[in-house]
């Protein structure tokens, strides 16, 4: 009798966890931008002025999405690292979202 070898199915869970992964952190990013609250958000960057971030300015969206730009690259380069915190790198795409929203609106506004 001979033996033919059994093939195995092809295995789809890479796929489909990277899938799962995916819908999970836009459901997070989602979630993220309905309780986004500017002030409190922006508050911790230090470099931005409680003027800057109450005005409606495109200039000073823009200075915003430049401090939280400045932030995603330093949270990108602690990756791999134990000080690295998906929370706050989420937090920061979320803010990120939201601040280029709002960038465009004030320049269709305008």
């Amino acid at each position: 009798m001979t033996h033919r070898p059994v093939q195995a199915p092809q295995d789809d869970r890479p796929a489909r966890f990277a899938a799962e992964a995916g819908a999970a952190l836009e459901g997070a990013l989602v979630a993220g931008l309905n309780a986004y609250d500017r002030t409190s958000a922006l508050a911790r960057f230090h470099r931005l002025s409680p003027q800057t971030i109450a005005s409606e300015s495109p200039d000073a969206a823009r200075a915003a999405l430049k401090e939280i730009e400045r932030a995603m690259r330093g949270e990108r380069a602690r990756r791999g690292h134990w000080s690295y915190d998906l929370n706050r790198h989420i937090s920061l795409l979320v803010a990120h979202r939201a601040e280029t929203a709002r960038l465009h609106r004030l320049l269709n506004r305008a």
